[in-house]
């Protein structure tokens, strides 16, 4: 196995991880609407998630572990697909704020500001906010320029 297959299967790896955090999130409520579950499959197509993949990780998500080892750009990427399935069903409840809490925790974002990330990301319309957007407002909330 060269190089390039082990990056290809970081990748894999982190992409399986962040799905289940998606998955997480949809599940937090103890109920995945029809929304979510078009997100589901429109975020595990983007991935290359193999249908096998999404049934075991919709089934358990808490199977596959978090990986935290992403670059800034990357976790606030991510975070930006948490916050989709946050707003797909157009109901944000506390039991998905306190998952993304420790998702994001997860992430390796600084922990001091957790909630601050959070909390604005939450203030955020996704539906007129667009991923650069949404990068330079949690870089800015950051003090990263």
């Amino acid at each position: 196995m060269g190089t390039e297959d082990n990056s290809a299967s970081r990748a894999d790896k982190r992409n399986l991880s962040h799905f289940a955090n998606i998955v997480r999130i949809a599940k937090s409520d103890d109920e995945v609407s029809i929304e979510e579950m078009q997100l589901l499959t429109q975020i595990a197509k983007k991935y290359q998630i193999t249908d096998e993949q999404y049934k075991e990780i919709l089934k358990d998500p808490d199977k596959v572990p978090t990986i935290e080892r992403l670059d800034l750009e990357e976790r606030i990427e991510r975070l930006y697909e948490l916050m989709q399935m946050v707003e797909a069903d157009r109901r944000i409840n506390k039991e998905e704020v306190d998952m993304l809490k420790k998702i994001v925790t997860g992430l390796s974002f600084p922990f001091n500001d957790i909630d601050k990330i959070v909390m604005e990301s939450l203030k955020t319309d996704l539906h007129i906010t667009n991923i650069d957007r949404f990068k330079r407002d949690i870089y800015k909330l950051l003090k990263i320029k």
